[in-house]
């Protein structure tokens, strides 16, 4: 017989346990492995990929010894004859990230040696021979900071560092300078033996593999903060740690605001839509509903992208999980506010690029995106009056064009008739957004 007492105890240690398996918990989704970390899942990649660090020892050189593990290991090391300076940068890079503490928190991408389950010492030897025949230079550093920051900008406006393939312009633009040759050694004649390969870096797999290892070891909220993101939610301890950092070139800061924060894009292609259509000469005898159609303003959508712009981390998609921003925006939460006005839009987007699509509007190619609603029968029925009318409008604006007429007497003829245009036009409510948030436009 079991005392009350006992079975309390009993019950406590199972909860007590449970904790203990909670903190070890895993699971895998479409091949990836997620772990119970830091109060949250994260995704775990296989370990024999992670930046090995020892800083309590940097004697040890553990990082860079790690790093050379990693690319030994990819197609049997080949890729540090075929591009031994791409791999000097990321021996380079690695050790800059353990001395620098610049390297992402731990369990994620990088495991402290203590906690590590293989010995990564074991080419010690191997990577002492390498580095005496291949030096890494402040070029090399260079280079692979660069490589590094590219990849969180990739990370800023896609959610990945890195895909199936090398994406982003930046990333393309800097990792094809190791293509040419001897980059990093052009002044010395005793390494012209040791020009790269003719293999193009950019459709490589080897160092795509590299790269997918490599990208991930930098601190994500670091990198960021130095590529001056606005409001990031950094400590004052990480701040310290990256005052030494290089400076990002400013057009790698510009390039920040190239595009919007993941999770976002629907928003930048309704508004990159509407002002398209706004330039466009014959936006002046457009149409636009009236103002008491709430799911058609423009106002919502003007105001929400100047905060996006403002804030991106305060919307993108991992702010909360990477505890970028301090209060970040619900994206489930936003999407279901806006849902009804964001369709709207984007079938005001569709017909007017479908109507008049021999017509120059300039925003041809956006049909092309999946997001613009297709143009079909059913459509066409669900939008007839309007759709009635641009016709009626168009055919009026081709019959003054075969005469010859100008765009612009065009319009000034058409313009009086108010039955037909009505008495807002789409340039008027883009040119009146355009006043109102013009900071956005300078």
């Amino acid at each position: 017989m079991v005392s009350t007492s006992e079975a309390l105890i009993a019950v406590s240690d199972s909860i007590l346990n449970s904790f203990t398996s909670l903190s070890k918990l895993e699971y895998n989704k479409k091949g990836r492995v997620y772990r119970y970390v830091n109060n949250d899942f994260q995704r775990i990649r296989e370990e024999d990929k992670h930046l090995v660090i020892y800083p309590q020892d940097l004697s040890m050189n553990m990082a860079q010894i790690s790093a050379f593990n990693i690319l030994s290991n990819i197609s049997d090391g080949r890729i540090l004859e075929t591009f031994p300076d791409f791999c000097c940068a990321i021996l380079g890079i690695a050790k800059q990230l353990e001395v620098n503490n610049w390297y992402e928190i731990e369990n994620t991408s990088v495991v402290n040696y203590q906690n590590c389950k293989f010995d990564p010492l074991e080419c010690k030897d191997e990577c002492e021979a390498w580095l005496n025949e291949h030096t890494v230079t402040d070029d090399h550093i260079s280079a692979g900071i660069d490589l590094m920051i590219c990849s969180k900008l990739n990370f800023l406006h896609t959610d990945h560092h890195i895909g199936t393939k090398i994406e982003g312009y930046y990333m393309k633009h800097y990792l094809s300078k190791f293509n040419q040759q001897d980059e990093f050694n052009k002044d010395n004649e005793e390494n012209e033996d040791e020009a790269f390969s003719s293999e193009d870096i950019l459709h490589s797999s080897d160092v795509l593999v590299a790269l997918k290892s490599f990208v991930h070891w930098g601190n994500i909220k670091g990198i960021l903060y130095k590529l001056d993101v606005p409001n990031i939610n950094i400590s004052e301890e990480l701040r310290h740690s990256f005052a030494d950092f290089p400076d990002p070139s400013p057009e790698l800061k510009l390039s920040v605001y190239d595009r919007y924060p993941s999770g976002t894009s629907k928003y930048s292609l309704i508004r990159k839509s509407i002002d398209i259509l706004g330039d466009w000469h014959y936006s002046k005898l457009i149409p636009f509903p009236p103002s008491s159609d709430q799911d058609i303003q423009l106002n919502w959508l003007y105001e929400l992208c100047h905060d996006i712009e403002k804030n991106p981390l305060k919307y993108h998609l991992r702010s909360l999980s990477k505890s970028l921003y301090i209060d970040p925006i619900n994206l489930n939460e936003l999407s279901q506010m806006y849902s009804q006005q964001c369709k709207t839009l984007l079938s005001l987007v569709s017909i007017l690029l479908n109507t008049f699509i021999d017509m120059d509007t300039g925003g041809e190619y956006l049909l092309n995106n999946s997001k613009i609603p297709k143009f079909d029968d059913k459509f066409v029925s669900n939008n007839r009056i309007f759709y009635d009318k641009l016709i009626e409008i168009r055919e009026l604006i081709q019959s003054y064009e075969t005469k010859g007429w100008d765009k612009d007497d065009i319009v000034l003829r058409l313009q009086g008739n108010k039955d037909l245009i009505g008495e807002s036009t789409l340039f008027d409510k883009v040119m009146e957004m355009r006043e109102k948030f013009i900071d956005d436009y300078e």
